[in-house]
């Protein structure tokens, strides 16, 4: 529900020019999302969606690059077939397990930054979010393993003193310790993480993770 986030990627994915003023889109996706939101799965379909989208080419400087106009039709005619096939088809319940399965475990870093942003709000942790996550991977059957996502975790975390702050800051949010929280996560995890393979992963991984730690420290005493 990050609206003013949404806008500007508008802007990086090429809707919208650099310098656009994005302030007066807000509230036009609030609206679309929330009407897609509010709708049950089984009435919640991509034309509505793009066809209330459509109206916003008219009001505001978005263009449609070509990429993402070819995939937008792709999903169309997809959904098309699917619902033809089968009028019950609920596309949401197909891909929100892909999607979060793909987003916790895919190495790719920019889809690991992604990653990050998601379950990063305003500076604050959302445990809810990444729980949530993880039981909509789940959903979508077949072998859920984020040993690779928590060995990519830990190195971050010691090499990225920002986000170090930030979990710290997560922890102890509302001046008390988030025990309940870090306790149901870690619950969460532990049919997902192989901690052997964890250790071997962090063993390998030691000296990538030393010498990131010594280009962070030197670079920190060459600023200061």
């Amino acid at each position: 529900e990050d609206y003013e986030s949404m806008a500007g990627d508008f802007i990086r994915l090429g809707f919208l020019t650099p310098g656009t003023d994005v302030r007066p889109i807000v509230p036009a996706l609030q609206d679309i999302w929330q009407d897609a939101r509010t709708a049950s799965l089984a009435n919640f379909n991509f034309r509505t969606v793009t066809s209330s989208f459509n109206k916003l080419v008219y009001q505001y400087p978005i263009r449609i690059p070509e990429r993402f106009s070819l995939v937008i039709r792709s999903l169309l005619t997809q959904e098309g077939i699917c619902m033809t096939l089968k009028p019950d088809f609920k596309f949401l319940e197909v891909a929100y397990p892909y999607v979060a399965k793909r987003l916790l475990t895919d190495r790719d870093v920019s889809l690991r930054e992604r990653l990050i942003q998601v379950l990063f709000k305003q500076d604050k942790f959302q445990w809810r979010r990444l729980e949530n996550l993880i039981d909509l991977a789940r959903d979508g059957g077949g072998n859920l393993d984020l040993t690779e996502t928590a060995t990519d975790g830990a190195g971050l975390l010691l090499t990225d003193a920002k986000l170090r702050q930030q979990l710290l800051l997560a922890l102890t949010e509302d001046d008390r310790l988030q025990v309940d929280e870090l306790a149901r996560l870690v619950a969460t995890l532990q049919r997902e993480v192989n901690i052997q393979k964890l250790v071997q992963n962090a063993v390998g991984d030691g000296p990538n993770i030393a010498r990131k730690l010594a280009l962070s420290w030197s670079s920190k005493v060459l600023a200061d």
